[in-house]
């Protein structure tokens, strides 16, 4: 009996052996090699099949947010490629290829400067750390491709990266969207919830939410970063902000500069800034040629006097936050302009302190107090014309790039502080 029993136990056994064989031949009647070879043909007639190419929502290190990346793939090889950081009518070609690597990875292996300006590790505009850049990548791994869609993910840093069909003229496109993220700037805003409220910082394409914790009172801070479209900035991924989940922003305008947000119970209103706290508050340059004629002739004077003996020069300082920093040759002096905001358009700006690191501090006690044999402080000529109370006007109202101050007492002395480090002459 045992005997039987064990034939049988084989037997089943030899049975479901042989079934699962026949299962596991079924569906491996192909090679590994030939199955990405397949893959590799379908994605390819996948990538080239949009007659207008696709509209790419490229993200490098998500701290940078995302840009908008028209890409058209040719059948041979070719890819032409235009975004929004260069801008319209700008377009440059160059090769991709498709290969197996872990799965079917889409490469851009030829230099194209629009395309590789995100993974260049020396970014041309500066962004990111020399050697890292905006951290993009120019391999990606094709997790999806159909006619709608095309969803891959960056091989060395994975940001998420999608494409859909471009049914818009790209140019056209690029211009709508540049001409929303003007309209759409502000120098913060309010997210606003019932009767809480969350303090937004827009920087490099990323929302930086900041509030209290309502049990704690500790400050909870939410970095968003997101991608612009028509009038919207549409987010990377849902954050949650004061019990809200938010994915997108519809900017609506107003005179209380509205945005609506997928959840009808949460809103964002843009800040505008009176022109006087955004110059006490920020950091602005101020060079030479951004002075009147009669503030120049200080610096004129102040310069060969004091400077000419060391052979130092002196062509730029900015403000930061109400202290004035001022270049003498390879060093930095630091003043407290004790920045007093007396209306919407007016402050006055005298010096009241040494300030900065020690170093700057200083700096600026051994200059202010450096007399020279002629019995002059040189040095002093640089500030002095740079103090008293000035009248403001900024070239936007919003958000503005550029102030000029005018002395009230003296509107001969008047000068223009920028955004821009080392800026070259300009004009209001």
């Amino acid at each position: 009996m045992k005997k039987i029993y064990h034939l049988l136990i084989a037997l089943v056994a030899t049975a479901a052996f042989t079934a699962c064989t026949k299962e596991v031949d079924d569906v491996f009647n192909k090679s590994a090699a030939q199955r990405i070879d397949e893959a590799i043909t379908s994605y390819q007639a996948t990538l080239t099949a949009p007659a207008n190419g696709w509209l790419m929502e490229y993200y490098g290190a998500t701290k940078y947010g995302g840009y908008n990346m028209f890409v058209k793939f040719n059948a041979d090889n070719t890819v032409t490629v235009s975004n929004e950081v260069y801008g319209p009518g700008q377009q440059q070609t160059s090769h991709y290829k498709l290969e197996q690597s872990q799965g079917v990875v889409l490469s851009f292996d030829q230099y194209n400067p629009i395309f590789h300006f995100f993974s260049d590790p020396a970014n041309p505009a500066g962004v990111g750390t020399n050697g890292k850049g905006m951290e993009g990548d120019l391999e990606f791994r094709i997790m999806k491709a159909t006619a709608d869609s095309v969803i891959m993910v960056g091989k060395k840093h994975n940001s998420r990266i999608v494409m859909t069909p471009a049914t818009a003229d790209w140019d056209g496109y690029i211009n709508t969207v540049k001409q929303s993220e003007q309209d759409m700037a502000f120098a913060s805003y309010f997210f606003i919830v019932g009767n809480d409220t969350a303090f937004v910082d827009a920087s490099y394409h990323q929302l930086t939410f900041t509030y209290p914790d309502p049990v704690t009172s500790e400050l909870i801070t939410i970095e968003a970063p997101y991608i612009l479209r028509a009038n919207s900035y549409h987010l990377y991924k849902p954050v949650e902000v004061l019990g809200k989940t938010i994915t997108d922003f519809t900017y609506k305008g107003g005179d209380d500069y509205l945005f609506t947000s997928n959840d009808p119970e949460a809103v964002m209103k843009g800040y505008v800034m009176p022109v006087a706290d955004a110059f006490v508050n920020g950091e602005w340059f101020v060079s030479y040629a951004n002075m009147s004629p009669a503030i120049q002739r200080y610096w004129q004077f102040a310069a060969p006097g004091h400077l000419a003996k060391e052979g130092e020069t002196i062509g730029y300082a900015y403000f930061s936050a109400g202290i004035l920093l001022i270049s003498s040759g390879n060093y930095w002096s630091g003043f407290d302009m004790g920045a007093t905001v007396l209306s919407e358009n007016q402050v006055s700006l005298k010096v009241t302190a040494y300030a900065g690191s020690s170093a700057q501090k200083g700096n600026a006690q051994y200059y202010w107090g450096s007399k020279a044999e002629d019995g002059n402080y040189y040095f002093r000529y640089f500030i002095l014309p740079l103090q008293g109370t000035f009248e403001l006007k900024g070239n936007d109202v919003r958000n503005p790039t550029q102030i000029q101050l005018t002395n009230v007492e003296d509107p001969t002395m008047s000068f223009i502080v920028t955004k821009q480090a080392m800026p070259a002459t300009t004009g209001m």
